[in-house]
């Protein structure tokens, strides 16, 4: 295994960090290479990325979603995610960023807070089930912050670029690809399935929509102090997204069914067998 400064390849570097792993970097205004890492890039945008960028903007999910976003369906997890879209320039430059900097730093992606760390469970390739997150280094050629002497944990650097709740309002997401992929690859999500995980990895606005205006509520057995809170907490509402989909396409116990509507499906699952029988 390479030492961390003996490597100019651009990749990721063969070792696995702890949040007690050690690395030097730095990134400031007065460095050359300042935002050459903001061009060319394919952000896979998180929920709680979507959400605090549209309200940094005064925008609709909708709106945002069409103007700086594009969905895309990962090869091996078959997800529909949404991405950053890049200017049509001929850097590909993201469309925050200026040569002052980025524009909305304060409300920034969560993949470009962690930047140059990556989280294993942000990859897209099959994640071995631990039960703890590593990271690891990402060393591109242009990248002159590894030159300098400024030296951070990854649990400093964690907390000095404010990934902690990105990471714990997303925790449901990624519980939810992780168990999609027990599941097998080979186990695809139905077409209205994928639907609603993009639904609810997407538009909060649609999320809230399809709780309160739909026949969900006649169906399913919500406590009345959460649906107080969802209707103008929006991480409260993430959150209880993505638990309602864990219960009805992984049959985790979160959000239940009304007692009736269990029954209904019941018998209905039961009239083929008493059909057969006659």
């Amino acid at each position: 295994m390479n030492d961390p400064g003996e490597t100019s390849q651009d990749g990721i570097e063969p070792r696995k960090y702890t949040v007690d792993s050690t690395f030097k970097f730095a990134c400031h205004k007065g460095m050359k290479c300042y935002t050459r890492c903001c061009r060319d890039l394919n952000i896979i945008l998180t929920p709680y990325d979507i959400v605090r960028m549209k309200n940094r903007l005064g925008l609709t999910c909708d709106q945002f979603l069409a103007i700086f976003t594009k969905p895309e369906m990962l090869a091996r997890t078959k997800l529909p995610m949404v991405t950053m879209k890049m200017l049509d320039d001929d850097k590909k430059s993201c469309p925050f960023v200026t040569p002052e900097g980025c524009i909305i730093y304060e409300d920034r992606p969560v993949t470009c807070r962690y930047y140059p760390l990556g989280m294993a469970s942000f990859r897209e390739q099959e994640i071995e089930p631990t039960g703890e997150d590593f990271y690891f280094m990402v060393r591109e050629s242009h990248c002159l912050g590894f030159q300098a002497d400024k030296e951070w944990t990854v649990r400093e650097w964690r907390k000095d670029q404010g990934v902690e709740i990105y990471d714990e309002v997303n925790h449901g997401w990624m519980e939810f690809m992780l168990r999609k992929k027990s599941f097998g690859f080979q186990a695809e999500l139905s077409e209205e399935s994928r639907a609603m995980f993009f639904m609810v990895s997407s538009n909060t606005d649609k999320l809230k929509r399809f709780i309160f205006q739909s026949s969900f509520l006649d169906k399913h057995d919500v406590d009345k102090n959460i649906l107080e809170q969802i209707k103008t907490d929006e991480v409260a509402l993430l959150k209880f997204g993505f638990d309602w989909l864990q219960s009805a396409l992984f049959g985790a116990d979160k959000v239940k069914l009304k007692e009736k509507v269990l029954n209904e499906y019941k018998e209905q699952a039961q009239e083929p067998m008493k059909a057969a029988k006659t």
